[in-house]
Parts: structure tokens; C-alpha cells; sequence
């Protein structure tokens, strides 16, 4: 066809997303389209295991949407799943497999993932996750890509040689090079093996921008260099648009993210977006104002109201940076030095990390206020960023009844404690792990050297929240281990320990 090179039309594979329950976007890329001339590709939809249709059409892929087609398709069945493709020229892609929600729900369960750094290793949690039959959805919390450069500035961590360098080799800083870190992403066989298998319900996190970002700027922009900062957000959140099967909360803005997600009367699920419209991360003293926001306005007037107005059985908050309290005075230097490896505490150690919840303490409190006066003890905040497993309970002050608790997936692959200081992975960490848990009795679980993925299951009556880890990242390896799990129980805004065996988990999943 007129503007394809050779090879496969299909390269960067497919992907679903934003699911509801009458509606899902398909996603594909024509690889290898050049020129100006629009590629018209044709899709379908069938509804499994029938394999009875359940829609088909054309779209046009286009150089100014870097060849990339995004389908939002309706007429959908609830809590059904189907299988989809795509034809360009007579060259079919791969299937693809996605669900809808459903009307109602007496269950759900979903993967939860954040921190997919490429070149610090293979993406198996993304593998042994498409290989998982009993999941809705996978929820992405952010950083699906890292701007970064392969040879990155002090204020960030360099990966290891592994044979996996960014594409480009530069931080990513206009919309081409944002195109192409995208690209090589979607070239990896786990990313598409993931997106294939499971739709995404996503938000972001910094690293889809820069380092740091927040509302007017990042830690390592610099205008002089880099360009205006509204000039590099825009051209990250247009490839973002690009490359992930994801609709527009307000079809008018494309830099909105934060929005609500239900799943039927069982539970109602809110994105947010704490990086983009934050103030600047400052510290001590100017963390404590009153006016700092991580919200913004805006998300901060809909946020309030949308989890007032909820009427679902469970409230759950998508939360890219981490809610609980990860600094304590008292804390032994031995612990502060490990904590400010992995960016839990200020760089100096003697205060809280700015870059967090712990920047904005004013208006935390204000928000685990609203949820402590909501008239049922219903809401978890399900957190990624930080790169280590924790699970916490969340107070307004220290001493008081929690309102909420928190659970913290580790990282897929971004590095942590036992990386950052070239320890051997469940050894020196495990003494840290314990003083910090000894230190700060809000938590109640933290693992700050493993990487891999996050389940929730969720009923009636608790949610369990389940670490899994892979055992390598510097090649790619079938293995997995069920690490820990940890309930709440409606009504009850405590963590208990969860006992349900590994042979309970279903048998669609893989243990080894």
C-alpha cells in the first residue's frame, strides 16, 4: 500500500482501554506509514466465545496522530468479554482481548502496576499478569513510560547495562522524542503482551512528563534548555493521547486525567492526577502553608464532591504518589539514610519528602477529613510511585482512629533499596523494613526490595490487596511468588492479616 515500508503493518501490537460497562477504546499503529496521506484501517470487535460480532468499521490512520488509531466503541454487552483486531492492506494485526464492566458486581478483581522504568529491566510482572485469566482490568497508576536519559543527571538513578538503552538516548523533551520512548515501548513483547490480554484504566505520574513535574515546571527542566514547560507538557500529554487506548474525560481538554470509574454498585473508583496541576515541591518551612495543593482547584472541588455524592458500596482513589506519613523524626539514621535511597524522606534526611503526600500536609488533612465524615468507613487509596510494597493506615494526625488505609505496589521495574545500594535482594533490607515498621505503627507492612505487581480483590464485605514479585529483572524469566496480602474489611478502616493460601488463589493463574 502506498505510504507503508516493508515488514508488519502491526510492529507496536494492540491494546484496549477505559473501560465501561457499554464501552471500550481499541488501540493500534500503523508501523511503518510515512508521507501525508491517511492509511484507512479496518476493525472489528466479536464478542467471546461465540465469536459473534459485535462491531466493525473503518478509521484512518494519520501522520499528525503519528499514524496511531485509538476506536471508542459502544453497543456493548456489560461484564462481557470479546476479542478484537485490526486489517491494513490485506494483513491482519494480532487479536486482542478486553472486557467490559459490568451493570452490577458482587466481585471484582483487577491488577494494579505503576513504575515501568525500561531500561532497568524486563517487563515479567507485565508478562505473568497477560498470562492471569481472572482479572477485569489492569489499574496503571503511572509512569508507563520514563522520560529519562540513559545517562541521567545526579538527581536521578542511572540503570544498570542490561542491553535495554533508551530510545532516545536523551531525556525526552519535545513531541517527537515523546513519540519515540512511546514506540519503543510498545516494541516490547511484554508491553504487548499485557496490552493484548487485559484493558488499562490509567492516570499519570510524573515520568510521563519529567522528573518532579508539577503545574508550571520539573526538578530537572530548564527553560533556557528545554524549551517553555507548557511546551513539553502538552507535546507529553499529545503522545500520551497517541500511544494508549485512553478517552478524554472532557472531550475539550486533553490535559485532563482525573475522573471516576464504577463498577456497577460494588464500587465506584477515582483518578487522580497528582503531578500536573500541583503546586511546586517545596520544603521545610514552605510545606506547611495552608494554600499548597497537590490537586489543583479544580480536581480539588470535583475530587470532594464526587466522593460525597458516591453511592457505591466501596470508594476506592487511584493515587500516583504515596498518602501516608513516610517521615518520623525519631526514625534511627541507619533507616533515614536507606529511606532517602528511595525517596521517602528528604534528600538531606532530616525532614519529609516534598514530593509527596508529605509536601502538601495541610491539604491531606483536609482530604482524609472529607473521608472521615463520609457516613460509611468505606475508602482505600490504592498508591504507586515510590517503587516499594507498603500498606498503611491513614489518620488526619498521628495517634488518631485511621479514616482510610493505603495500599503501595512495588515497582515493575524501577530501581529500590536493594538496587540503589547493591545489596542481595531480602537480606540487609529486612532490618530496615523492621525498625521502620517499629518506628511508624501506621504501617503495617513494607517490602523496599522487590518488584513486581499488585492484585486487588474486592467483594462485599473486605478488599484483599496481594504483592506478587518476579524473581529477576535482568532477563526476561517465567517466575512468580504470591510475596503477601493483606485485607479491610467494610466498615472497618484497619488492616488485618490476611490468611487465605496460595491454593486459593484461582487456578487459571500461574504459581511458578
Amino acid at each position: 500500500m502506498h505510504g507503508l515500508t516493508g515488514g508488519s503493518a502491526f510492529r507496536h501490537g494492540v491494546a484496549s482501554g477505559d473501560p465501561t460497562s457499554r464501552r471500550v477504546v481499541i488501540w493500534t499503529r500503523v508501523s511503518g506509514a510515512s508521507g501525508t496521506t491517511p492509511v484507512p484501517v479496518r476493525w472489528r470487535i466479536l464478542e467471546d466465545p461465540s465469536g459473534r460480532p459485535a462491531g466493525n468499521g473503518q478509521s484512518l490512520a494519520r501522520p499528525e496522530t503519528d499514524w496511531t488509531v485509538s476506536v471508542d466503541i459502544g453497543g456493548l454487552r456489560a461484564d462481557t468479554r470479546y476479542s478484537y483486531d485490526f486489517e491494513v492492506a490485506g494483513e491482519k494485526s494480532d487479536q486482542g482481548q478486553t472486557r467490559t464492566l459490568p451493570d452490577e458486581a458482587i466481585s471484582v478483581r483487577f491488577g494494579q502496576v505503576s513504575c515501568a522504568k525500561y531500561n532497568a529491566g524486563h517487563f515479567n510482572a507485565y508478562a505473568r499478569l497477560a498470562q492471569r485469566h481472572d482479572l477485569q482490568f489492569i489499574l496503571h497508576l503511572g509512569d508507563w513510560i520514563y522520560e529519562a536519559s540513559q545517562t541521567p543527571p545526579a538527581s536521578q538513578t542511572a540503570s544498570p547495562d542490561i542491553g535495554r538503552p533508551f530510545e532516545p538516548a536523551h531525556e525526552c523533551r519535545t513531541l517527537d522524542d515523546y513519540r519515540l520512548r512511546y514506540a519503543q515501548y510498545r516494541r516490547d513483547p511484554d508491553v504487548q503482551a499485557i496490552s493484548a490480554a487485559h484493558p488499562i484504566i490509567a492516570t499519570v505520574d510524573d515520568h510521563e512528563f519529567a522528573d518532579g513535574a508539577w503545574r508550571d515546571g520539573a526538578t530537572e527542566h530548564r527553560p533556557d534548555r528545554d524549551g517553555p514547560w507548557q511546551a513539553r507538557r502538552a507535546a507529553a500529554f499529545r503522545a500520551r493521547e497517541e500511544w494508549l487506548p485512553i478517552r478524554r474525560p472532557d472531550p475539550s481538554n486533553p490535559e485532563r486525567v482525573f475522573r471516576s470509574v464504577r463498577i456497577g454498585s460494588l464500587a465506584e473508583l477515582f483518578l487522580i492526577d497528582t503531578r500536573t496541576r500541583r503546586d511546586e515541591p517545596l520544603p521545610p518551612p514552605e510545606i506547611y502553608r495552608q494554600d499548597r495543593s497537590a490537586l489543583g482547584p479544580e480536581q480539588k472541588a470535583w475530587l470532594q464532591a464526587a466522593l460525597a455524592g458516591s453511592t457505591a458500596r466501596w470508594r476506592l482513589i487511584g493515587n500516583p504518589s504515596v498518602m501516608s506519613r513516610t517521615w518520623n523524626d525519631a526514625l534511627p539514621e541507619s533507616v533515614r539514610r536507606a529511606l532517602v535511597k528511595v525517596k521517602l524522606i528528604d534528600t538531606d534526611g532530616t525532614g519529609p519528602d516534598h514530593d509527596q503526600w508529605d509536601g502538601y500536609p495541610a491539604e491531606r488533612r483536609e482530604l482524609l477529613g472529607w473521608i472521615g465524615d463520609l457516613p460509611l468507613a468505606n475508602t482505600v487509596v490504592l498508591s504507586g510511585d515510590v517503587d516499594v510494597g507498603m500498606a498503611a493506615e491513614l489518620a488526619e494526625d498521628p495517634g488518631m482512629p485511621p479514616v482510610a488505609v493505603e495500599f503501595v505496589n512495588s515497582s515493575l521495574t524501577a530501581q529500590n533499596l536493594d538496587d540503589k545500594l547493591g545489596w542481595t535482594p531480602r537480606t540487609e533490607s529486612l532490618a530496615i523494613e523492621a525498625a521502620l515498621l517499629a518506628g511508624m505503627p501506621h504501617l503495617r507492612y513494607v517490602d523496599l526490595d522487590s518488584h513486581g505487581y499488585s492484585i486487588v480483590d474486592l467483594d462485599q464485605d473486605r478488599l484483599r490487596f496481594e504483592w506478587w514479585t518476579v524473581e529477576a529483572l535482568d532477563r526476561r524469566v517465567p517466575g512468580q511468588v504470591l510475596a503477601a496480602s493483606m485485607a479491610v474489611r467494610h466498615g472497618e478502616p484497619r488492616l488485618v492479616e490476611d490468611g487465605v493460601p496460595a491454593a486459593a488463589i484461582p487456578a487459571a493463574v500461574p504459581t511458578a
